[in-house]
């Protein structure tokens, strides 16, 4: 399955963007401090109206391909896609940073796994927290939640990811659903997670959506696309999380923890030390 096999790979590295320029050069400068090297960066430009061009140094390891008109960060991404030459492709969101080391311990795991996340950093409101994932994600906790989260922590071995497009219909989870459907297309049971944070990813900018139902309405078409890969349990489990609302509440969080850790069976001091974790800004996903 896995065709990684080289001392050293090129990485096709896709960065969306849209009239922020100032963050998408951090971004694009991220990859260039890298600690691994042999990376192209194809920046996809959805039609900006700014000075996006004129503050990233063209030429070199740096592609830039502007958008006629708006299309969407998913629209983009698959024009990355289309444009990538490299024997592993990356993703990074314009607003991310990846943190020096990021593609030298992913590339390291590419090579036992076709799909490779990480840990991260997650800035909110403020603060910090450190998320941590497990080692290695099933197809089946892939079905009811996002266990990988955004598209900057994922890497894929170009031979699987080759003809998989991002759901340009869908309105949230165009991630997710990429993810599930590699994994599902090539009958890949688990992805790695680099044991490292990795990403700086910056979740108080991205977009949200404030009304619940519409929040709702967004996610049962994932559902309703795998719905015959579904049993029982995953089918309570994705109607728990993505169907209760959080909307930052601790109240609300802790209820969903407790649920989930009922359904899988986890004791309450286990659920204890997963609340003192996350109050000390230490999130562990199980």
């Amino acid at each position: 399955m896995v065709g990684v096999n080289k001392t050293n790979p090129l990485i096709s590295c896709i960065i969306p963007t849209k009239n922020r320029p100032s963050l998408v050069k951090q971004a694009v400068q991220s990859v260039l401090d890298q600690s691994y090297q042999n990376i192209e960066i194809i920046v996809i430009d959805d039609s900006t109206d700014n000075e996006t061009q004129k503050s990233l140094t063209s030429g070199g390891r740096i592609r830039y391909i502007r958008n006629e008109k708006s299309r969407g960060a998913s629209y983009s991404r698959n024009v990355g896609l289309n444009e990538a030459r490299g024997d592993v492709i990356a993703f990074l969101d314009d607003d991310d940073i990846w943190l020096p080391k990021k593609m030298e311990m992913q590339i390291e795991l590419i090579k036992l796994f076709p799909i490779v996340s990480c840990n991260y950093i997650r800035r909110i409101r403020g603060g910090r927290q450190f998320v941590k994932r497990p080692r290695t994600v099933s197809y089946e906790n892939m079905l009811y939640y996002n266990y990988l989260g955004s598209c900057s922590f994922l890497i894929f071995d170009k031979d699987v990811i080759r003809e998989c497009f991002f759901d340009e219909d869908l309105r949230i989870g165009q991630d997710w659903d990429l993810v599930i459907s590699v994994m599902k297309k090539h009958r890949i049971k688990e992805v790695g997670v680099a044991d490292g944070y990795l990403v700086d990813f910056n979740s108080g900018s991205h977009s949200r959506i404030s009304n619940r139902a519409e929040s709702i309405s967004a996610v049962l078409p994932i559902f309703e696309k795998y719905r015959m890969e579904h049993n029982d349990f995953t089918t309570h489990m994705f109607f728990l999380y993505n169907m209760v609302p959080s909307n930052g509440s601790s109240l609300l969080w802790l209820y969903r923890e407790l649920l989930k850790a009922r359904m899988q069976k986890k004791g309450y001091i286990f659920v204890i030390k997963t609340i003192i974790k996350r109050f000390v800004g230490r999130i562990e996903v199980y």
